[in-house]
């Protein structure tokens, strides 16, 4: 149904603007399983839309907290072209345009995971050779978040009931049930949590990243440290004693640790199927683009990548 009435900048009914609505309910029940179900979540796939800062405003303006930057450009431009949109019509065509946007960035983001990979790359030193080489470089800590999901889901390949949740690096409460940077689901109930560092790290960061995982209900979490996870002090034994005595079983741990063990005990190596997973998350988490061409470019390196 149309209804021109509706001002385009509110984003609440209690907006003291003429026009005002709720717009998180529009977004709930109709663009997110749209957006999901269609789009193939070209926009992110947040099933919890308007949660972050500058949606929890009663109507879009200028001065509305913001990073500085790219976000505040784009409110900015919101602020200056909603208003412009004055009629069903304006609207119409807006809507057409930005649905050719989305579906050129859906069609263009499965492209990027249709490839194929030799079966005779899957091999267990052959993925720790992928795995080495793309820790090389840190990017904030994006890579390390890929290659540890991207070994759970391998882990988990075969059971339907269980997700691997990955979370943007670097931007807590990001998603509505986050608790770690890496959570792990089965049936929807939280069985283990990993907090990733790829930067030096103070006891306090594994004591806030444990506490929240415990919050949540948590009984256990690994804290996983990269190459560039440097501790300011010893006092891993001393803390994962305390948290033990606490019932929760906290365990930190360097990642050639964690990838030799596991790595050892996968029934079926599947780079294929490895390297499709990691490149999806890091677009549905919107990771950095140079991570995607990054990690697409050394599969075609090491494991002879090739795209038709």
């Amino acid at each position: 149904m149309n209804n021109e009435n509706i001002n385009p900048l509110c984003l609440q009914k209690q907006s003291t603007l003429l026009g005002a609505y709720d717009a998180r309910t529009i977004c709930h029940k109709i663009i997110v399983p749209f957006e999901i179900e269609v789009l193939k979540k070209a926009l992110g796939g947040s099933n919890e839309p308007f949660l972050n800062k500058p949606a929890r405003f009663s109507k879009l303006d200028k001065t509305n907290a913001v990073r500085r930057g790219n976000d505040q450009a784009i409110l900015n431009a919101l602020c200056d072209n909603l208003p412009l949109i004055s009629s069903s019509a304006d609207a119409y065509q807006c809507l057409i345009y930005l649905l050719c946007k989305l579906i050129q960035i859906r069609d263009e983001r499965e492209k990027l995971t249709l490839f194929m990979i030799d079966d005779s790359t899957n091999l267990p030193s052959k993925l720790l050779q992928y795995i080495n080489e793309a820790l090389k470089i840190s990017y904030e800590g994006e890579v390390l978040t890929l290659m540890v999901a991207g070994i759970y889901h391998l882990m988990y390949l075969h059971n339907p009931d269980i997700i691997v949740e990955v979370h943007p690096v670097n931007q807590s409460g990001a998603s509505g049930r986050e608790v770690s940077d890496l959570d792990i689901y089965i049936n929807g109930k939280l069985i283990s949590s990993n907090e990733l560092k790829d930067k030096k790290y103070a006891e306090t960061d594994v004591r806030h990243a444990a506490d929240k995982v415990m919050y949540a209900g948590g009984t256990r979490m690994l804290f996983i440290e990269g190459s560039r996870g440097e501790k300011d002090s010893d006092f891993i034994d001393t803390i994962q004693n305390e948290y033990m005595f606490r019932n929760f079983m906290l365990r930190i741990l360097s990642y050639q640790f964690f990838l030799s063990t596991m790595i050892s005990s996968l029934e079926i190596i599947d780079c294929n199927e490895f390297v499709r997973f990691i490149l999806q998350t890091a677009h549905e988490t919107k990771f950095k683009k140079e991570v995607i061409s990054y990690l697409d470019k050394l599969a075609q390196q090491i494991f002879g990548l090739k795209r038709n």
